[in-house]
């Protein structure tokens, strides 16, 4: 990891998110859980696919990846926190789910090998999200997907953060014409944008070439 002022942060926003890993599930709720599952169920996620988790945390979509796959195909679970993986493995979540401690701007995976990438409550954790997007779309295959999605809007994801402070309360969202800007940078197009207070979804697809 670099020694820069970049290098820093991720490793703070490590120990961050280690120390909440134990008590992580008490924050989600069930209305949150049924709105991930909603989101999950209408992707079409096939088995067979390659799915790659960021930030999965403590493995919050992996039941639902794992059933709309019936258990087939390899989903891998990446974050920057060993402590989340813990907690995630400790839930088995079955044979094809692979773990991967790595940052979103360095994901262990060959050019052009994922169909889809989920993203769901991490985005904003992103210190370059313009690097990110374009390292998420070299492992994205033509026409996979990109999806950032969170159980609310995006105004309250960014009042959240600055609310909890400290490492993150930097952490936002991008306004909706800066991510089309980094997202097109990166060569993929959003095709869903979606912002409610119930939730936060964005879809986008790479282009082929």
């Amino acid at each position: 990891m670099a020694a820069g002022p970049a290098g820093r942060l991720t490793i703070r926003l490590q120990e961050h998110f280690d120390q909440l890993a134990a008590t992580w599930d008490e924050r989600v709720s069930e209305d949150s859980l049924g709105c991930l599952r909603g989101i999950v169920r209408d992707l079409g996620v096939r088995p067979g696919h390659c799915v790659l988790d960021i930030g999965s945390g403590t493995g919050v979509l992996l039941p639902f990846l794992t059933a709309e796959m019936d258990n087939r195909g390899r989903i891998i679970a990446l974050d920057i926190s060993a402590e989340m993986l813990v907690q995630a493995r400790r839930k088995d979540p079955g044979s094809i789910v692979d773990f991967a401690q790595a940052d979103a701007m360095a994901i262990p995976l060959a050019d052009d090998s994922v169909d889809l990438t989920m993203c769901n409550s991490a985005f904003p954790h992103f210190e370059d999200k313009a690097a990110a997007l374009k390292e998420i779309a070299r492992i994205l295959k033509d026409r996979g997907k990109l999806v950032v999605c969170h159980t609310m809007s995006g105004e309250m994801v960014n009042r959240l953060h600055e609310s909890i402070g400290g490492v993150v309360a930097d952490d936002r969202l991008p306004d909706e014409y800066r991510l089309r800007e980094h997202a097109a940078d990166a060569g993929l197009a959003i095709t869903h944008f979606e912002d409610r207070e119930e939730r936060y979804l964005v879809i986008a697809e790479k282009r082929p070439g």
